[in-house]
Parts: structure tokens; sequence; C-alpha cells
């Protein structure tokens, strides 16, 4: 049983020259997609008022339904993008990481 746990596995050279390499670039990827989502989340414009209409249940205007064109509808969808971006990647890494662990 115990050599189990100290025999080490042999991998194939590709996987040895390639995987480091992969992994650095994910983790290069997150950390520009995580300071695109914070520059993103700093240009928006605060709404002291942003769940009153939810509560309330008052109707809905045009602009707020016709909100996804504006400036504020396109940094959500940035964000949103940019956040399940970064999910994926995070997903890869650590399959990758599982796949072959670093020394």
């Amino acid at each position: 049983m115990l050599s189990l746990l100290l025999d080490e596995r042999v991998y194939p050279e590709w996987m040895t020259a390639s995987f480091p390499v992969i992994r650095i670039i994910i983790m290069a990827l997150i950390a520009a997609l995580a300071i695109a989502v914070t520059v993103i989340v700093m240009c928006m414009e605060s709404n002291p008022d942003g769940g009153t209409n939810v509560i309330s249940g008052q109707s809905d205007s045009f602009y707020s339904k016709n909100q996804r064109t504006s400036k504020e509808g396109r940094l959500k969808t940035a964000i949103i993008v940019c956040s399940i971006a970064i999910a994926v990647l995070a997903i890869a890494f650590w399959i990758l990481w599982a796949i072959m662990p670093a020394n």
C-alpha cells in the first residue's frame, strides 16, 4: 500500500512541457479578467434605490425594459461574460492540476 503512495507517475514529454505553460497562461488570463471586472464595476454608476421597483411592485418603465442597449446594460453584460470566463478558466486550471500536479 505504501508503494502506491511513493510511486511516481511517468508523464509523456508533451505533458511535462506544455501543462506548466498552459497553467501559467490560464492564471494570467484569470488575473486579467479579474482586473477587468474590477474596472468595469468601478465604471458603473451607483444606483441608491436599485431594488425599490421589485419591492414596491411598480410597473417597469420603457428605459428599464430596454436597458440592455444602454451603457449600464453593456457594462452588466461585460461583467457577466467576464465572470463566466473566470469560472470556466478556473475549472480548466483545476482539471489540468488534477491530471498532472506540479512538483
